[in-house]
């Protein structure tokens, strides 16, 4: 499901996929799919919410109402409808307020995760544009990707989708039309989805994909033996010279462990004709100092990815798992990625519970998506019977360039009626955010406070998060929602 909002009438346009993808003979099985929208109110009034269903040729399925309270959370799950079984295409939301959604997936008969069950998220896309990237595209026995494409306008267009490996290769192109609101699904592990001769021993790489008369949006999965991760595609407004990554980890629960507990990997996307050289800085949570804990170095081929992962070093740049020695095993942090040549950039952030077998993903942020408001659509606590089964994290960052006061800030915790259960507010607060620097919030153990600080959310709580910094300030934030055998991550939505 992909949005992108309409500022005049308050819409929303959606790409809804619903049916199992393709068990790809050289890809990971993905299992059985459904996704659901979760959607909240950025107005000051209820929101008259309307709900209209396409199949991906772009007819009219099923139509469906809902208010939402200002501030408040309301999910609107595809099982409660009367679409039929293995339903896939696209949805328009459409509202007299301003509405900040995600997309939450699951799917089930995953042999190999825990229950069965993978869990992804992604953002709805406020902005849809006539070229869109995916940064992280992986197509072998370990990882397959699943990418879909809307037009969100009811004329028809012509998409032409370009595939490229690690090093910059043109791998072939696609010409695909689609209908008004249709939406088409490319399984990197499906032959039939890939252009003639695409080689065989394509590992890993990006897609570009042009829109011939109308805008497009999108997202994509990824899908492992055990788990997924799904990021929302990127456009021009996206793109920047300098990228973000709010949340990273390198932690093992014991420094002795074989493998680590959290771990985290970017994939970064230059879509220019140019190579564009980049160094990569990691900060430590909560070091104002200013200094990174690590510095490398990169270039980016043009028309191609690279990959940097704390665990093995990722692909394209040369790294190894000894490059990121210098982190260490209990470390927690952010990222800033500087194209030194000012070739703009777009990006994905990857984290993995790797003990768990979760994954989820996000997109990497520049001072464009950066508001003194933001809001965070799906936060849980929930624990029935004494036993966690779903909760969040929320990991905020400062990408501006001077320190935001925590006497300045205000995290609300809303419920899905809209009424403020907690407010986060000065001391409540882990410490001021100096330039650059990042907090973190957990519903279950607390993050950077005490768990005790999230008790009265009680023991079923279900709703949304409202953060307010000083005005003109520049805040960005990282999303993890947490089962308690799956995982899932999405992007702050800025106001």
């Amino acid at each position: 499901m992909t949005f992108s909002k309409r500022l005049i009438t308050g819409t929303l346009i959606a790409a809804l996929s619903l049916v199992a993808a393709t068990a790809a003979f050289a890809t990971p099985d993905p299992g059985t799919a459904t996704s659901n929208a979760v959607v909240q109110n950025q107005g000051t009034t209820t929101a008259n919410v309307v709900v209209s269903y396409y199949a991906q040729d772009g007819t009219a399925a099923l139509t469906t109402e809902a208010t939402i309270n200002a501030g408040a959370v309301a999910e609107f799950k595809t099982a409660d409808t009367a679409l039929a079984s293995g339903f896939a295409g696209a949805a328009i939301v459409s509202s007299d307020q301003p509405l900040a959604a995600i997309v939450s997936l699951k799917n089930s008969d995953v042999s190999a995760s825990k229950g069965g069950i993978t869990q992804g998220a992604y953002n709805a896309t406020t902005a849809p544009a006539s070229d869109i990237s995916f940064p992280s595209v992986w197509g072998f026995a370990g990882i397959g990707s699943v990418s879909t494409i809307q037009n969100t306008s009811s004329d028809a267009t012509v998409l032409t989708v370009d595939f490229f490996n690690r090093a910059g290769d043109n791998l072939g192109s696609r010409t695909i039309n689609l209908n008004g609101y249709g939406s088409v699904t490319i399984d990197m592990g499906n032959a039939s989805d890939l252009p003639s001769g695409f080689p065989t021993d394509f590992s890993d790489g990006s897609i570009s994909v042009s829109s011939s008369a109308t805008d497009i949006a999108g997202a994509s999965t990824a899908y492992w033996t055990n788990r997924q991760g799904a990021y929302q595609a990127l456009t021009s407004a996206n793109a920047g010279t300098t990228l973000y990554a709010p949340s990273h980890f390198a932690f093992k629960s014991n420094a002795s462990d074989p493998d680590y507990a959290l771990f985290s990997a970017l994939n970064i996307q230059n879509t220019t004709g140019t190579a564009a050289p980049i160094t990569i800085e990691y900060f430590t949570r909560g070091d104002t100092s200013g200094n990174a804990a690590l510095s490398l170095t990169c270039t980016v081929p043009a028309n191609s990815a690279v990959g940097l992962n704390v665990k093995n070093g990722g692909s394209g740049c040369g790294l190894n798992a000894a490059s990121f020695a210098p982190l260490g095993t209990s470390w927690s942090g952010s990222v800033k990625v500087v194209s030194t040549d000012n070739i703009n950039l777009v990006g994905t952030g990857i984290t993995n519970w790797g003990n768990n077998g979760y994954g989820g993903m996000y997109a990497m942020v520049t001072t464009n998506d950066a508001s003194d408001t933001i809001y965070i659509p799906a936060q849980y606590r929930r624990q029935p019977g004494g036993s966690w089964a779903q909760w969040s994290a929320i990991n905020l960052q400062n990408i501006g360039s001077s320190t935001v006061a925590a006497a300045d800030i205000t995290i609300k915790y809303i419920d899905t009626a809209g009424n403020t259960v907690v407010t986060l507010t000065g001391g409540q607060l882990p410490g001021d955010l100096a330039a650059g620097a990042a907090f973190g919030l957990n519903t279950r153990n607390g993050g950077d406070l005490d768990a005790s600080a999230f008790n009265a959310l009680g023991d079923g709580w279900i709703g949304g998060i409202l953060v307010e910094g000083p005005a003109g300030s520049q805040l960005v934030a990282v999303n993890n929602i947490v089962y308690s055998n799956r995982a899932s991550v999405y992007n702050g939505i800025p106001q």
